[in-house]
């Protein structure tokens, strides 16, 4: 059996008669709820033998250590702040390498948020056969040669693979052009820390470094999340250790640390079973909607996520969404065009034969076709976070447009930027805007 010495830990301080002299407050009696009185007992806080999780190198460091062998990764790092502190260091170990990125435009607010407070420029590249939100798509190699042959010095070229809907970048070639300028490749893959089953995961692809939402995929509490270094990674965990610790919090959460250390041993013992299950699963689910005449996207390599294209099915996507909650579905996400659903081994056969009978109710319409053209980045006008710092006023959105926007815009989720600090507003931009229920807008004066 895999070792989980994080949870024994814990499990022995929970089992203890020991005086909780330590934080928190609560001292493992809850006073309240008595579920959280339960809780209560495993949380506890960096005390003698909890090891330290910026400096691990006692039960947590070697819970890291085996998380890095089932990930093939040099190292694998814990977050207990999501993908967010992951991010939030990629972008950090970036800064020491140059000024500016080359980015997929649909990353996360989360790196965006970063690249603004550390000053890196970032050079958009508009992911391939986009979505009128400019979500739906996948950076290409040749996109990525362009965008390093037009920026020369870039310091890194950073990808969102899978992305919110499924789409699934080519890791593998795309790492092969970054080799050959000699920048490292960084991927957000916060919807795919699964795929280090198979071969697909960016580390097994080349990516120098990545990180997983473990929480997304995996039996992990919310939070739970994996900082990987691939073998080419030119920093080192240290490196990693001390970017991490500058954004995130000095008083981590022993259940989500414990949650990822029981993930091990899912991953070593269970999961290639599970995740097997799965995959037949999710393929009964696209036979039965083929043969229903409900379309979805071809995103096989995000096999856990079933994503819905409500308009090739005659649907606005918030009714379909809607449709599904009458039968006790409740989706990731909606918008007018996609229904989002996330799988893993842990939906029961009862979940199954309830999204089964859901999808019969579902009567295909005729194919909409939506008047949106395909998202188009705006104009550039100065760096975003020049622009964060200038006096600014709020004008009703229809009034914005010619103007420059002095915040970022996302609809969340996904949380991908419609607009940008800095950023030129053009007329789908103020459509997309007041659509995600943005009626104002802040510019600049």
């Amino acid at each position: 059996m895999s070792s989980t010495p994080i949870y024994d830990f814990v499990k022995q301080i929970s089992d203890s008669t020991i005086s909780r002299f330590f934080m928190p407050g609560h001292k493992g009696r809850h006073p309240f709820d008595p579920f959280f009185q339960d809780v209560s007992r495993y949380d506890i806080t960096e005390i003698e033998g909890a090891d330290v999780l910026a400096q691990a190198e006692g039960i947590i460091g070697e819970s890291e250590e085996l998380a890095a062998t089932l990930f093939g990764s040099r190292a694998t790092l814990y977050s207990t702040q999501g993908s967010t502190l992951g991010i939030q260091a990629m972008v950090s170990l970036i800064s020491g390498r140059g000024d500016t990125v080359i980015a997929g435009r649909n990353a996360h607010m989360a790196f965006y948020n970063a690249c603004l407070l550390l000053r890196i420029n970032v050079r958009w590249v508009l992911p391939s056969h986009t979505d009128p939100y400019g979500i739906c798509g996948a950076v290409t190699p040749d996109q990525v040669e362009r965008a390093l042959c037009d920026c020369p010095k870039a310091a890194a070229v950073y990808l969102t693979s899978p992305d919110y809907l499924g789409n699934t970048a080519d890791i593998n070639a795309i790492a092969g052009v970054c080799k050959k300028h000699g920048v490292p490749l960084c991927c957000d893959n916060a919807h795919g820390a699964y795929l280090t089953l198979g071969e697909t995961h960016p580390i097994k692809q080349g990516a120098a470094v990545c990180c997983d939402s473990a929480h997304k995929t995996l039996p992990v509490l919310t939070g739970g999340a994996y900082l990987h270094l691939g073998e080419n990674c030119p920093w080192t965990k240290q490196d990693a250790k001390e970017r991490m610790a500058l954004f995130s919090s000095s008083s981590p959460s022993y259940l989500i640390l414990a949650s990822l250390d029981l993930a091990n041993r899912y991953l070593a013992e269970e999961a290639p079973r599970g995740y097997e299950r799965l995959r037949g699963e999710m393929m009964e689910m696209r036979r039965l909607m083929k043969q229903k005449g409900i379309a979805c996207l071809d995103n096989q390599a995000d096999y856990a996520k079933l994503t819905i294209d409500a308009g090739r099915t005659g649907w606005d996507g918030l009714e379909l969404a809607a449709k599904l909650r009458q039968s006790g579905i409740e989706p990731e996400y909606a918008n007018p065009y996609y229904v989002v659903l996330m799988a893993t081994p842990f939906l029961t056969q009862r979940d199954w034969n309830r999204l089964s009978e859901a999808l019969k109710k579902i009567t295909p319409g005729r194919p909409i076709t939506w008047e949106d053209t395909p998202y188009c980045l705006p104009e550039a006008v100065m760096p975003a976070f020049q622009a964060a710092r200038l006096p600014w006023e709020s004008v009703p959105a229809d009034l914005a447009v010619g103007r420059v926007s002095a915040q970022t815009v996302a609809a969340c989720p996904p949380g991908v930027p419609v607009v940008t600090a800095g950023e030129r507003i053009h007329e789908q931009i103020k459509n997309i805007c007041k659509k995600s229920g943005n009626f104002t807008l802040k510019v600049l004066k």
